[in-house]
């Protein structure tokens, strides 16, 4: 899609040091509070751009979203994965002339001020060539960063809640969207540091999110906090962590070695916590078949359709 030339706002924010920033939520069948969900952020870009990769219209939910003056909505009619649809905004934004794009899940919220902290990690000239700032995920109660770091070099970071740097992009490549959803922004951040990109995390910069359905569990008088998947996404994590591990086995060893380790740790998990496990071990099996066969993109059922 291209955009025509009213269609770049820009807005003059007061501390954004004339910077211009886009952002992109990727939307998926949201619900009525996606509106207020980018309310808490939409004020700290210069234009949002929505991507619906929903098969249906999504007016009902998103009437409001679309008559903001800043928010360019883009209604694809079909599911495109989370790498179209952040590649579909990132090309947009360049065609604008944006530096940076913000890249959002649609039920992440930002907190006031989450976009220039992490501008600034920027705008430091010690920081060198820096790839994306990430900010610091709040995904449980009473989470929160170290008290005395400022900035951590980060391995990788999720995609919600990010601050890319467009010409990283440009030099990088486009997102992969092969994965079509899991471990897309786990490679891109491979990829980055593997092309001289920094990946950094601002502790100051809070960003609310909500990772899968969060199962809370008392073990020895702790809490603890597990993520549950539903079946699909576990087909999806399991064949695209045993492709990006084999593509940066030589690159990025120590990635491969540890993302084993926690695909048993998740196993073991999912074996004593997580309820539906025959259905999810079972797409589990059909992840890795279909890694081993080298067939990705979007997972087909095979019966004729594909699953969202």
């Amino acid at each position: 899609m291209t955009l025509h030339p009213e269609q770049c706002r820009h807005q003059d924010v007061p501390g954004k040091t004339g910077c211009r920033i886009a952002g992109v939520v990727v939307l998926y069948r949201p619900d009525e509070e996606v509106t207020a969900t980018i309310s808490t952020y939409i004020e700290q870009v210069d234009m949002l751009i929505a991507i619906d990769n929903s098969e249906y219209d999504t007016t009902p939910t998103t009437a409001g979203l679309r008559q903001l003056d800043t928010v360019t909505f883009v209604a694809n009619g079909r599911n495109l994965g989370v790498a179209g649809a952040l590649n579909m905004g990132a090309r947009m934004a360049l065609e604008c002339g944006c530096e940076y794009l913000l890249t959002m899940d649609q039920d992440s919220r930002a907190t006031p001020g989450m976009v220039l902290t992490m501008l600034r990690v920027f705008s430091s000239s010690e920081q060198g060539a820096i790839g994306i700032v990430a900010p610091f995920l709040v995904t449980r109660p009473g989470e929160k960063p170290d008290g005395t770091i400022d900035c951590l070099e980060m391995q990788s970071v999720m995609t919600s809640g990010n601050l890319l740097n467009l010409r990283a992009y440009e030099a990088a490549g486009p997102f992969m969207e092969e994965l079509f959803v899991d471990f897309v922004d786990i490679e891109y951040c491979l990829r980055l540091r593997s092309s001289g990109f920094r990946v950094v995390r601002a502790n100051r910069a809070l960003l609310e999110h909500r990772v899968g359905t969060l199962l809370r569990f008392r073990v020895f008088f702790h809490d603890l906090y597990l993520t549950s998947h539903s079946p699909l996404r576990k087909y999806y994590k399991t064949r695209n962590r045993f492709f990006v591990g084999d593509r940066y086995r030589q690159d990025v060893p120590s990635f491969r070695r540890k993302d084993r380790l926690r695909f048993v740790l998740e196993l073991v998990r999912l074996l004593f916590f997580e309820s539906g496990k025959r259905e999810k071990l079972a797409m589990m099996r059909k992840g890795y078949a279909d890694y081993r066969r080298g067939r990705m993109g979007k997972y087909d059922d095979g019966a004729g359709g594909a699953c969202p």
